[in-house]
């Protein structure tokens, strides 16, 4: 009966292997059909940009995107000085090591051009990652029909891989090039070693290695190849004990361990790893069954997907007593693994490529504040679809009645597969729609909090610019409210405290109440309390300080900030700022001359230091400062309006009419400069254009310009 079964097993993969001496494979070459060949591609690629099509219009997220794209400072230069500074050891970057993607990044940069509103045009990195999906995809394809030589498999494996809602985050998130860049090289590394395996070409061997080398510098995740491997050559039957084998596997499990130790320096350089000693052993391995068994759980049923899949208890580091239940299936996982290496290896190799790649993703070696993540099962699913699209074919090849009913259930499943993830990749259409659907299926995830409590934020600042202020308060408090949930659930988050401190600080200045600049300063405090190296917290508790005359509280923060970072032009220009309200203005200068050195274009720094001159009586000096901001800036009309104050006191009262009129034409409501400019008309004896300015300043509720209108203007 055994051999029976054995035998069957290899007719319904339809092949023949036979094992030499030396563990070398003969393998039959099966006809196959051509046309279903090309069914499958042309479906696999069809289906695809379908499912991921609102992408397409997708804008750059605040999740890593930001820092990616719009502010990284490798994709700017493609030069290859650049290109061999990305290569290097030691450049890491949002705790990763991955050059290449870099690179990828840096050609779609070069590509996408300034679309004069976000900057960029995020058209071609969503694109570029569709299309690197895709050709995944029909790698997949192609290994598993090289594995089984069967075009059903390989087809509905490939298939499931290219439309599975649970891959959306590694497509959709321009951040995650890392997973489809590196999933490109990883399975045509594959496809090679399968190659050399059944050919025994000693070419086909050294391009696997070398994509595999490839693939590790897009991302470190591809050290399980080198294991990988091992699970191959178990389903081709070769002596996984042999010294050929095993010397074949030394340059690649070599190559593993070295990008493995970066990897992990890469991570901790950027604080992404988690305290170790936060969880003990027995909840490492509670935590890692809850993890396996929900990445089963959501490739079969892929719905209340979340971006953030917080830990239980962030607060207290306990694990609830259910977690104990996903032992079961755990264990029931590898049971069936150990069950079917003799009776079944291609249902042993699909559980073994499954687990290999997923183990080291289980938080044993914590990583970030995920549990899990759904871009951590990219590769690994493709372990699972073969299982699926073994027990569908083969059902299928052993009970001819329900093939044709199998066959449609699977387009069928594919098919809501397609529609479950082109409405997920909505999801990721924005910073606004992905935060919100986080915090709704994620409530205790205190990053996505924290990131649309800066979404209201940013908001609330463009309506302020655009001087609508009483529109912006209601949006700066659900800011506050997000960030507050966040603080709730994770009472030491330095950035949450941080950014609702700015959004209290920038509330003040538009409402002026005294409560909300004193609950900045604390939020501040407590960022500083748990984050003692937060220079960003000290500047802005010096600004709030300064901004109600706790001067000497303002310069030892200022001084702090600056200690911490010295490359900062804002912390000196801020405490010039203060140190001139203090009428230190010689110091003051200082500051802003050091500013300039670090930031040489930025106008704000002559602007402030032209205003410190003008205090100090060097009014020629100054109009030399406020033309250098109007050089770089030349809408900046608080440089004009204060170049216009120097010019009046030099006596040059046309120059600064000329100056405060280009300010009024652009800002009809700056009171003080109707205030100058009446002054400097009723110097030159003209009363009725200065009389004209008194009354629209006074309009505007102007004190001084109501008493200029009675007494000279009557």
């Amino acid at each position: 009966m055994k051999r029976e079964k054995a035998n069957k097993n290899i007719n319904i993969n339809q092949k023949i292997v036979k094992t030499s001496e030396s563990g070398k494979n003969n393998i039959s070459k099966p006809t196959i059909s051509k046309k279903i060949v090309l069914f499958w591609i042309v479906a696999i690629t069809v289906l695809t940009p379908i499912a991921y099509y609102p992408a397409f219009n997708a804008e750059l997220t605040t999740w890593d995107d930001d820092r990616y794209i719009e502010t990284n400072p490798y994709l700017k230069d493609l030069s290859a000085e650049n290109i061999k500074t990305l290569f290097s050891t030691e450049t890491y970057y949002m705790g990763n090591y991955h050059p290449l993607v870099m690179i990828s990044l840096s050609i779609d940069y070069a590509i996408a051009g300034d679309d004069g509103k976000e900057g960029f045009n995020p058209f071609i990195f969503h694109f570029v990652n569709i299309l690197l999906h895709i050709f995944v995809s029909i790698l997949v394809f192609y290994f598993v029909l090289l594995l089984f030589k069967n075009v059903n498999i390989a087809g509905i494996a490939a298939a499931l891989f290219a439309v599975h809602t649970l891959h959306v985050e590694s497509v959709a998130w321009v951040s995650e090039r890392k997973d489809v860049l590196y999933a490109l090289f990883f399975v045509a590394s594959l496809i090679f070693y399968v190659k050399y395996t059944d050919s025994e070409k000693k070419y086909f061997y050294l391009i696997s290695l070398l994509l595999f080398i490839l693939s590790l510098f897009s991302k470190g995740q591809a050290v399980s190849l080198s294991v990988t491997l091992f699970a191959i050559d178990f389903l081709r039957n070769r002596k996984l004990l042999s010294t050929k084998v095993i010397i074949e596997k030394i340059p690649f499990l070599i190559l593993a361990i070295v990008f493995g130790l970066i990897a992990v320096k890469a991570q901790s350089q950027s604080e992404a790893l988690s305290d170790e000693d936060a969880y003990n052993f027995i909840q490492r391995i509670l935590i890692g069954s809850f993890a396996f068994s929900t990445y089963i759980l959501k490739l079969i049923l892929p719905v209340n997907l979340s971006a953030i899949n917080p830990y239980p208890d962030i607060l207290h580091k306990t694990i609830p007593a259910y977690f104990s239940i996903f032992l079961i299936p755990t264990g029931l996982v590898i049971y069936l693994f150990f069950k079917n290496i003799k009776k079944n290896k291609e249902t042993a190799f699909s559980i073994a490529f499954f687990i290999i790649n997923i183990i080291l993703l289980l938080q044993f070696i914590p990583v970030g504040s995920a549990i899990y993540a759904d871009r951590y099962a990219y590769i690994p699913s493709i372990g699972f679809f073969i299982i699926l699209a073994l027990v569908i074919v083969k059902i299928g090849e052993s009970r001819s009645n329900v093939k044709k009913t199998l066959f449609y259930a699977s387009m069928f499943y594919i098919g809501i597969l397609t529609l479950l993830t082109f409405n997920r990749t909505k999801v990721w259409n924005n910073s606004f729609s992905l935060w919100q659907n986080t915090v709704e299926e994620s409530p205790k995830a205190v990053v996505a909090w924290n990131n649309l409590g800066n979404y209201y934020e940013n908001e609330a600042k463009r309506l302020a610019e655009n001087k609508e202020f009483q529109e912006s308060i209601p949006i700066r408090k659900k800011a506050i409210e997000c960030f507050t949930n966040a603080i709730t659930t994770k009472p030491d988050y330095s950035s949450a405290f941080y950014n609702r401190g700015v959004s209290y600080y920038e509330y003040y200045q538009i409402s002026k109440d005294s409560s909300s600049i004193f609950q900045s300063i604390k939020d501040f405090s407590n960022a500083v309390l748990y984050n003692k190296l937060f220079d960003d917290a000290y500047h802005y508790r010096a600004n709030c300080k300064s901004e109600i005359q706790r001067f000497d509280e303002a310069i030892m923060d200022f001084d702090i900030a600056i200690s911490i970072d010295q490359k900062k032009a804002l912390f000196y220009v801020n405490r010039g700022i203060c140190l001139g309200k203090m009428g230190k203005l010689d110091k003051s200068i200082e500051d802003f001359n050091t500013a300039e050195k670090l930031e040489p274009l930025n106008e704000s720094i002559y602007s402030n230091r032209g205003l410190a001159k003008a205090f100090s009586g060097k009014y020629q000096e100054a109009i030399l400062d406020y033309n250098r901001a109007i050089e770089l800036k030349p809408d900046f009309l608080t440089a004009y309006y204060n170049r216009a104050f120097s010019e009046q006191k030099l006596g040059n009262f046309k120059n600064a009419i000329k100056d405060l009129t280009f300010v009024l034409q652009k800002d009809s409501k700056f009171t003080d400069a109707y205030n100058i400019r009446a002054y400097c008309y009723e110097i030159l004896k003209m009363k009725d254009e200065a009389c004209a300015d008194y009354s629209e300043s006074a309009k505007q509720g102007n004190a001084f310009a109501k008493e200029k209108i009675k007494i000279y203007c009557k």
